[in-house]
């Protein structure tokens, strides 16, 4: 297939599958690359993390559930029969946390105490860099480009080594940064002449025009710029005149989900769709400045880092994807796109783009890959805004709070009250995620189910199950305390 990239004026717009939290089955990422083709994306930027199945000495680094050799070459051939590039991105500075977790690779972090930035500085940290890297271009034999992240690098130039490299080369922390992408860069173009290399901007906004240019690192990469808000761009005035004067080719990412709250379920779809219009008018100024526009990467984070909770699940975002590629497409977001995209997925009416306040009537009907994981977790969103409701409601307040339980100065009246509510939620919720568990087993590991319900179904049942219980210690019906069989209602502890 013809490197589309060398097409005049191709624009790409790559889905960014981010791996490192909730990633899929194969077979559901077969289903989704054609609806992803069908709606415009080119390509594919894939964030594997801890789920590739390193080797050797880099073996600790996957995950249980990581994909397998075959399962690489069958995403790399899915990707391929639908139209759509393949661009694997590498972290090699900052988030690092899947590496630097571990105690083999301890003594390489920039603050011993936090697992987030590698020290630039250690020669070994050079090595398992490169290592990591040919590990991946090994599994990716034919691709164009690569991303080497180098975002969020916290800390960097703190810890004693790089202290004293600084003083000795009088660098800035600018310097420090520049100078350890260039290693890696070069390493990499003199082994791998054919890949362009991408890596974020964030640690740059602050980099002057000089130093940038003395370190030639617009040679060696190509710049993406990132920004998610859907209210205002923030970005340092003047950023992209001075990118401009450095880098030849200039990548801009929105988000799609992942973007607007580390623990948020469900995606919301006007802020995203409000990033990229964001994003299309400002590119009206920001293109012509750059001798070549590459395109948009629409990010999907599934974590903001390897320890934090897991945000919006991918099944649950494909409503949110699909409309901001249509965006893209059109250049701009009228109501028959809306139309379109939502008759397109199965839906009745058009997609609900506002998430909240909930609850809110959910679509049942609708047919895209994992449109059932979708319809049950906007019911548990329901479900949840009815518990909080009860937990807020003038009886739990007023006549049942932690202190007239721990006491025993309880009315049976009031309690009689709304303990039927609670019970009746209970079994809802108890019905609702034992679908949500068959539907999620045939689209992610069992590992990312467990920490989806972990997190998020199992502490609200498990609250409502000890209220319950506190009811019936306070409800006496013929001389006895009334039992209600909970443990049939509740997920295994």
């Amino acid at each position: 297939m013809e490197d589309m990239a060398t097409v005049e004026g191709f624009c790409h717009r790559l889905v960014h599958l981010d791996l490192k939290g909730a990633h899929p089955k194969l077979n559901y990422l077969e289903q989704l690359f054609p609806l992803l083709s069908k709606l415009g994306a080119t390509g594919l930027l894939v964030e594997y993390e801890d789920t590739l199945p390193y080797s050797g000495d880099l073996a600790p680094l996957a995950c249980n559930s990581a994909y397998s050799l075959d399962d690489i070459n069958d995403l790399q051939s899915a990707a391929a029969a639908n139209g759509l590039s393949f661009i694997p991105l590498v972290q090699t500075l900052g988030h690092m946390e899947f590496v630097l977790k571990h105690d083999k690779f301890r003594s390489l972090r920039e603050v011993e105490l936090y697992p987030n930035v590698i020290c630039p500085v250690k020669p070994e940290s050079f090595s398992l860099i490169i290592k990591i890297i040919e590990q991946n271009l090994h599994l990716h034999p034919n691709i164009n480009f690569l991303h080497i992240g180098a975002d969020e690098a916290w800390h960097l130039g703190v810890c004693e080594k790089c202290r004293e490299q600084m003083e000795l080369n009088k660098w800035s922390t600018g310097d420090l940064y520049l100078t350890w992408l260039q290693q890696i860069a070069l390493f990499i173009k003199e082994k791998f002449p054919q890949l362009t290399l991408i890596i974020w901007d964030d640690m740059m906004r602050t980099i002057s025009v000089e130093q940038l240019k003395k370190s030639g690192i617009g040679e060696l990469v190509e710049v993406m710029v990132w920004q998610y808000n859907s209210c205002n761009f923030n970005l340092p005035e003047g950023m992209f005149d001075r990118y401009s004067q450095v880098f030849s080719a200039l990548w801009v990412a929105s988000a799609f989900k992942g973007a607007t709250g580390s623990s948020q379920v469900l995606p919301s779809i006007q802020d995203h769709i409000n990033n990229h219009l964001l994003w299309l008018q400002e590119l009206q100024q920001q293109k012509p400045k750059f001798k070549n526009f590459r395109g948009f990467a629409i990010t999907g984070w599934s974590r903001y880092d390897h320890y934090s909770i897991l945000c919006e699940l991918l099944p649950v975002a494909v409503p949110s994807l699909c409309l901001c590629l249509r965006v893209l497409t059109q250049g701009g977001f009228k109501q028959e796109d809306h139309v379109y995209i939502s008759n397109l997925l199965g839906f009745t009416k058009p997609i609900n783009i506002c998430p909240f306040p909930r609850p809110q009537v959910v679509e049942e009907s609708t047919r895209f890959p994992g449109a059932l994981v979708y319809s049950g977790v906007q019911m548990w969103a329901n479900q949840r805004t009815h518990y909080y409701a009860i937990k807020n409601s003038e009886g739990m307040l007023g006549w049942f709070n932690e202190y007239m339980r721990k006491h025993h100065f309880i009315n049976p009246v009031q309690v009689q009250s709304f303990m039927p509510t609670l019970i009746e939620l209970l079994q809802s919720m108890s019905e609702l995620r034992s679908q949500l568990m068959r539907h999620m087993s045939e689209i992610l590991h069992q590992e990312t189910i467990d920490e989806w319900m972990g997190s998020f179904m199992d502490p609200i049942m498990n609250k409502i199950k000890a209220i319950i219980q506190d009811c019936n210690k306070h409800i006496l019906i013929g001389g006895r305390v009334r039992d209600y069989p909970l443990e049939k209602l509740l997920p295994d502890s």
